[in-house]
């Protein structure tokens, strides 16, 4: 009699035990990838320089002393990484080449930057623009933001007619970039079209006009949407 309770008592505690187990990994369901956007991209450089992030080479978006550093591939390395704005990034949590000449080598989609023409800059958030050594996040309306080096930090400035010599543009493969429709960045609605977003013009959509202005942002809208 004693063995059957035991039996009995274990064979309920292995019940117990199996659907608790059950319960709890289905009270979590796993939690979706975050997808990596170039809005996102665009975002998170922004907000780098907003808040005077550091350069320190091999940093990838650390607290030091009470400050955010990174070096210039850090600073992207950190958004694919980000865990939130109260603790450090989580190196290697998406792949990605290390160096600034790995990222463009990683690269499928590139193009040469002619300074001296606009039309060879895509209007697309997020790009990572490249110079020999060193690499920065297009944020559009011609401007970028790279964390440069020690005593200059993130800088925020023009692409084409700027300072910095930037050679090349490409699309990093583990970066989500637009192709059609409205998105929004830093506060802002661009409308995007195979690709890039529309500048100095206006749409028709679902029966709203749609004004943009030549940073590619929307000024205006009327009428009644459908």
């Amino acid at each position: 009699m004693r063995l059957k309770r035991t039996a009995v008592l274990a064979a309920a505690l292995f019940l117990c035990f199996v659907m608790c187990g059950f319960f709890v990994f289905r009270a979590v369901p796993a939690a979706a990838a975050k997808a990596e956007t170039g809005v996102g991209l665009s975002e998170h450089a922004l907000k780098a320089y907003r808040d005077g992030w550091k350069y320190h080479y091999g940093r990838y978006g650390q607290y030091m002393k009470g400050v955010r550093s990174s070096d210039c591939s850090g600073l992207i390395k950190s958004y694919l990484w980000w865990q939130g704005d109260a603790c450090d990034p989580e190196p290697y949590l998406v792949p990605v080449a290390g160096s600034s000449r790995g990222m463009v080598a990683s690269a499928k989609e590139k193009g040469t930057i002619d300074l001296s023409n606009s039309a060879t800059l895509p209007r697309i958030h997020g790009l990572i623009l490249y110079s020999p050594g060193h690499v920065g996040v297009y944020v559009g309306g011609n401007k970028s933001v790279d964390n440069r080096c020690s005593g200059q930090n993130v800088k925020y400035g023009d692409v084409i007619g700027g300072r910095y010599h930037w050679t090349t543009w490409f699309k990093l493969p583990q970066i989500q970039y637009p192709e059609n429709g409205f998105v929004t960045f830093d506060g802002k609605q661009y409308y995007y079209e195979n690709g890039q977003y529309v500048i100095d013009t206006s749409r028709t959509i679902d029966g709203v006009i749609y004004t943009f202005d030549h940073t590619g942002a929307m000024v205006s809208s009327s009428g009644t949407q459908q």
